[in-house]
């Protein structure tokens, strides 16, 4: 089987270059990491305690049956060793945006989760809920699966979650909760951190009504401050990105807030969430949108979260994830459709930031169908890339520097960014409506009133004070 394997993947590069001629292919050399006979997709990129890159992806056999692997990264022959099963559940969910995941903490030990789905009458979706698996000797064995909150009441649904290791070594997971208010239409995002080898510790609500079906995202920049970005579920059925942040290590966090001020309105969940990473007081995001100015965007922000920059990087892109370099330059892959004749096909390209300047590349072959790639460092300017293409999943490495094509100048332009209100100059500083105190983090919009400077929690909130504003008492 192994020398069937080295054949396939020679066959298959060899032939897709022939398809090339006279074109450089410098950097093409995609890797067959999945089995050829077996259903691949999920494939995640993290990194070990000693920052070497590991990879996980799932498969289903020809019997139907489900498999969860990962693989760690072998520095001498800079590629991945055969990979290595992590137990699941036969009624494991396999989809992308929540799809299973693996982390190492500080100490090494593997924490592996996957999403599980049982049906339900009271939901067409079922009966979903986050399960993990520890591994004390570097996947050889397992502990028991259990819920990520098994004594929290559990009527709907767990999902869409996302893992790093935190700066005290700990993990962290965020993910999509069940919403005990039937009549709401989003869902409550919450963070959990592990305790030890007690695994999951008690979950903290971060914003109670979010978009429905997008994986979040997470980040910790070295100091302990941690970020949850997600797509959020605002005022009219905005769909942008809002992010929350802790300066404990996910003990205690402050108000969510919005920051992509893309105003994407659509009644529906886009089911593509967005990517962070940080490093000590910089953060970077990237995401996809649907509103007027479509694509797969990039920002940075302050350390209060304020967006410094936003620029388009392709609006044919989806799927965005993004990783931060030793340099400190950012890696940014996303898949980007494209027609040739009367064909659709996807690519991912690779763009890299530094300053000011966007730099691309493509790392796949042309008549691909690539589709969900990650990323991430495996070494001072090399960085691994991977993805989903045709039920496959392949990877490449890739040296920074050859990152050198300019990008779409249209496209890289920064865009003006709408700065969130400064806390200063208010008269009042308690929103009328809701009574919610008013500060820099919580503050949204303002309006004139007596001529007093009023501040809002929400746009929700200044529209109903704007209705009749001697209805509410203003509080000094």
């Amino acid at each position: 089987m192994k020398k069937f394997f080295v054949f396939y993947i020679a066959a298959f590069v060899i032939m897709q270059s022939c398809n090339e001629k006279g074109r450089d292919t410098e950097g093409y050399d995609p890797v067959l990491l999945s089995n050829i006979y077996n259903k691949a997709s999920c494939v995640f990129l993290t990194n070990d305690e000693k920052n070497n890159p590991v990879i996980s992806w799932t498969e289903i056999d020809s019997t139907g049956e489900k498999h969860f692997y990962f693989a760690n990264w072998n520095v001498k022959s800079q590629q991945f060793a055969p990979g290595l099963a992590i137990p699941i559940a036969s009624n494991t969910s396999i989809h992308e945006e929540g799809m299973p995941k693996v982390a190492v903490k500080g100490d090494g030990t593997l924490v592996a989760t996957y999403e599980t789905s049982v049906p339900s009458e009271k939901s067409r979706f079922g009966l979903s809920d986050i399960q993990y698996v520890m591994s004390f000797d570097k996947g050889k064995t397992w502990t028991h699966h259990q819920s990520i909150q098994p004594d929290a009441v559990h009527t709907g649904s767990r999902s869409f979650g996302n893992m790093i290791r935190l700066d005290d070594g700990e993990i962290g997971l965020s993910w999509l909760d069940t919403d005990p208010d039937t009549t709401n239409r989003g869902r409550p995002v919450k963070f959990a951190r592990t305790k030890g080898s007690e695994g999951f510790d008690n979950a903290i609500l971060i914003k109670s009504s979010a978009c429905q079906c997008c994986r979040t995202a997470l980040s910790s920049n070295g100091w302990g401050n941690v970020r949850v970005v997600f797509r959020d579920l605002l005022s009219g059925s905005v769909r942008d990105i809002s992010v929350c942040s802790s300066a404990d290590n996910g003990l205690t966090f402050d108000k969510a807030v919005p920051f992509s001020n893309d105003h994407w309105v659509v009644d529906g969940c886009p089911h593509n969430g967005p990517s962070v990473v940080s490093k000590n007081e910089h953060t970077y995001a990237a995401w996809f949108t649907g509103s007027e100015q479509n694509g797969v965007f990039y920002g940075e922000l302050d350390e209060q979260n304020n967006m410094l920059s936003k620029q388009q990087l392709d609006r044919n892109g989806r799927f965005v994830q993004l990783c931060l370099m030793p340099d400190s330059s950012r890696i940014v892959a996303y898949n980007s459709t494209y027609r040739m004749e009367d064909s659709v096909y996807h690519k991912i390209v690779v763009n890299k930031i530094e300053g000011k300047n966007i730099f691309q590349k493509e790392v796949t072959l042309p008549h691909a169908h690539a589709a969900y790639p990650v990323v991430q460092p495996a070494g001072k300017q090399q960085v691994i890339v991977a993805w989903t293409d045709n039920g496959r999943i392949y990877y490449t490495k890739i040296n920074t520097n050859t990152i050198t094509e300019v990008a779409n100048a249209e496209e890289a332009q920064p865009l003006a960014v709408k700065k969130r209100l400064v806390f200063s100059g208010l008269s009042v500083y308690h929103d009328p409506v809701c009574g919610m105190k008013i500060d820099k983090r919580s503050i949204v919009d303002t309006t004139l009133f007596h001529q007093k400077t009023i501040g809002f929690c929400s746009h929700g909130c200044k529209a109903m004070f704007l209705k009749d504003p001697n209805a509410y008492r203003v509080k000094e």
